[in-house]
């Protein structure tokens, strides 16, 4: 009987982007499960790389920049923007990553393209959060429907 019952593996990351006028900024957090976010790393760059707190930071940040640079594209106002990586921190399961994008004095249309992990796995699911001008809205991006544009102007 209780072998009917086995451990569902969810495939999920959680993105929040605010844009906080004061900094002209968008600000973007990703949360991204360790396993997966290893397991990631390892297919594309490097067979041996760990993501834990014991590897070599810099190495690490290296290839989490470039991979999520690659994973995330932003528009505003139909530009295009460049993502700068800031960082990232350890938290229970996820590896909690941040990213900006400067320079941003206003926004009436934000686009946001998210692939992360969808490389790896197709029932990946990418849900995202915004707060524009003090308007909040969510989506869920997966294979398929990996784009959304808002509107902010009205």
């Amino acid at each position: 009987m209780l072998s009917s019952f086995c451990a569902h593996k969810y495939y999920l990351s959680v993105t929040e982007v605010v844009y906080n006028q004061e900094a002209e900024a968008i600000q973007i957090i990703s949360r991204i499960f360790y396993d997966d976010l290893e397991a990631v790393l390892q297919e594309r760059y490097d067979e041996r790389l760990l993501v834990d707190a014991a590897a070599d930071q810099e190495v690490l940040d290296n290839y989490i920049s470039k991979y999520l640079t690659k994973k995330l594209k932003i528009s505003v106002d139909g530009e295009p923007q460049e993502l700068n990586y800031i960082g990232k921190e350890y938290d229970d399961d996820y590896v909690v990553c941040y990213v900006e994008v400067p320079n941003i004095d206003d926004v009436e249309v934000f686009e946001i393209e998210n692939t992360l992990l969808m490389d790896l796995y197709v029932e990946q699911k990418n849900m995202v959060h915004t707060e524009i001008l003090g308007k909040k809205k969510s989506l869920l991006l997966r294979d398929g429907n990996t784009k959304a544009v808002l509107n902010f102007s009205e």
